[in-house]
């Protein structure tokens, strides 16, 4: 089976139990090679992330759009502190550093997000920015969209800020396993070494 199949094959299933069955037998199992790649770089420092492969325990009857692991600093969930995201849809896999709408210290996250403004536009990647985790919408990151999104996200209760890098599926770096996983592990480098420092 090709990477790329074994990546994306399951959302060719309308069906949710086949669906789920395939996200089981064919992306989870990269997700956990993706665990083993990125744990050491973001529990350097004294930090101690969690991962958390989604589950979609509550899909009975629409299919996942997506699936997931996450990384956060909480070992009882990830949704309530900023965490870093891989996943997949149907066309594309995403890295994000994401901020989502239940996030626990908004105000001082907030803060945070404006000091960092520099280094995430400075950053040696072109990031990626989104305020919604479940939509696939992204932009370019620039000083404009970056300002607006954190002020959206300080008013607006059920705003997000996500910052990353988006890979659409015929990506050169989708092509094998290896260099998917070295480009993922640069992404969350680039990004830890920005937010956790």
């Amino acid at each position: 089976m090709e990477f790329r199949d074994q990546l994306f094959s399951a959302f060719e299933k309308t069906d949710v139990q086949e669906r789920l069955k395939l996200i089981r037998l064919r992306t989870d199992p990269f997700f956990e090679e993706v665990i083993q790649e990125i744990l050491p770089i973001l529990n350097k420092d004294d930090l101690r992330y969690h991962s958390f492969i989604a589950k979609h325990a509550r899909r009975h009857l629409n299919p996942p759009p997506n699936t997931w692991v996450a990384f956060g600093k909480n070992n009882r969930g990830y949704k309530m502190v900023p965490h870093y995201e891989i996943g997949v849809w149907d066309d594309r896999l995403f890295v994000w550093l994401a901020f989502e709408t239940n996030i626990k210290e908004r105000e001082a996250v907030i803060e945070s997000l404006r000091v960092k403004q520099g280094a995430f536009l400075n950053s040696h990647f072109l990031l990626n920015l989104s305020t919604n985790h479940m939509a696939k919408p992204f932009v370019d990151i620039n000083k404009e969209n970056y300002s607006q999104s954190v002020k959206n996200y300080q008013r607006k209760k059920q705003a997000e800020v996500l910052i990353g890098r988006v890979f659409l599926k015929n990506n050169r770096y989708l092509d094998n396993k290896e260099q998917t996983l070295r480009i993922v592990k640069q992404t969350i480098l680039t990004l830890s070494q920005i937010w956790d420092k």
